[in-house]
């Protein structure tokens, strides 16, 4: 298991719904195309917190040494940005679309039991989170443009505090 995150805005800063549609669009594909498929790890991410601002990349069951799969990482940034160029503007913006729904379905999922209902409930009153708020959000998730991207990539790069987490084998580490 490898992870490397970093804050990417200040506390209080405001922060934009693009950034979990950037953020779904390096899991399905370059934390996908890379790390899992190429590298052979089993599972590989990229999470934002809004709540914090801290952007984390990590691998699951990653068969590659924590130096090559950190270096994978690292490449993250470059190739948004590459993308912002080419694929990201593509057939009017098709993979942009195609991030924003699959950011919104993971939003809003499945219909919930009533158990997971009232515990839904519960987390949003606690956070203060209203029906308008989360609307809001989602119109922000629909106006997502390349622009969006690229600022989040130009941060990804110079990410502040950055932390790295690794579990791995001894001999792994030794390896390092």
């Amino acid at each position: 298991y490898v992870a490397e995150g970093g804050r990417l805005y200040d506390v209080g800063d405001p922060v934009s719904a693009s950034v979990s549609v950037v953020s779904h669009y390096l899991t399905t594909g370059y934390m996908w195309d890379v790390i899992r498929a190429k590298n052979g790890a089993y599972g590989a991410y990229s999470r934002f917190s809004t709540t914090d601002g801290i952007a984390t990349l990590f691998t699951y069951r990653d068969p590659n040494s924590p130096e090559d799969t950190l270096d994978a990482f690292h490449g993250a940034a470059d190739t948004i940005l590459e993308d912002a160029k080419s694929s990201l503007i593509r057939d009017d913006n098709a993979a942009i679309t195609t991030a924003i729904i699959g950011t919104i379905g993971g939003l809003d999922g499945s219909a919930l039991s009533a158990n997971d209902a009232g515990w839904v409930s519960l987390v949003r009153y606690l956070r203060g989170e209203s029906a308008l708020s989360r609307q809001r959000w989602r119109k922000e998730m629909l106006e997502t443009s390349v622009d969006d991207f690229v600022d989040y990539a130009k941060r990804l790069k110079s990410w502040k505090t950055p932390s790295i987490a690794i579990v791995a084998s001894q001999s792994a580490l030794n390896d390092m």
